[in-house]
């Protein structure tokens, strides 16, 4: 009697933990399908770059991030970077979609910054149809100088991507991110 009441607690306990486990696997289920019915995939992607040591050339650029074939439909950069005293720095974010990437209009975070040092940076990412932004699927950071810029310590660039969706493709043809005469960067 004592071995098929045990037996009848097992099974018991087990039939519990695969009742809960269909549920947890059912809720999953569906908040994944209501991400897919509205055409855009959240994804929470985010990148540091540890530009510490790095030298980026005059008149040339780093590309940081690329979704492509998606298009970044919510996101977040923020920088680290060298600045004058102004707190003003000779570096540009560039967002867009290659090779049509346009500077971000960087919005300074004073008390995170020392002037004439290192300041920091931050600016709201996404795509429209139209707008000056349009279509992003490519982060980048240029020096349009004509002097290189070598990195200290505590530069960083860090990009987080909240939403994603597809279309990038179908928004304008693909072309060379290099600095060559087909790259438009401004």
């Amino acid at each position: 009697m004592k071995i098929s009441k045990v037996i009848s607690i097992n099974l018991a306990i087990l039939l519990s933990l695969a009742s809960i486990s269909t549920i947890l696997i059912f809720t999953d289920t569906i908040q994944y399908s209501n991400a897919q019915g509205s055409d855009t995939t959240v994804v929470m992607d985010s990148q540091t770059i540890l530009l510490e040591g790095k030298t980026l050339p005059a008149n040339d650029y780093i590309h940081l991030f690329d979704v492509t074939p998606y298009i970044i439909k919510t996101g977040h950069v923020a920088a680290k970077l060298p600045c004058d005293s102004n707190s003003e720095t000779s570096l540009r974010v560039l967002i867009g979609q290659a090779p049509n990437l346009k500077a971000a209009d960087l919005e300074l975070v004073n008390e995170l910054s020392k002037p004439g040092a290192m300041c920091i940076y931050h600016v709201d990412i996404g795509s429209t149809q139209q707008g000056d932004t349009g279509i992003i699927t490519d982060i980048a950071l240029q020096n349009p100088t004509n002097n290189k810029v070598k990195f200290g310590p505590t530069a960083t660039i860090v990009i987080g991507v909240e939403e994603i969706m597809p279309g990038a493709e179908e928004a304008m043809p693909m072309g060379n991110m290099s600095m060559g005469n087909n790259t438009r960067l401004t």
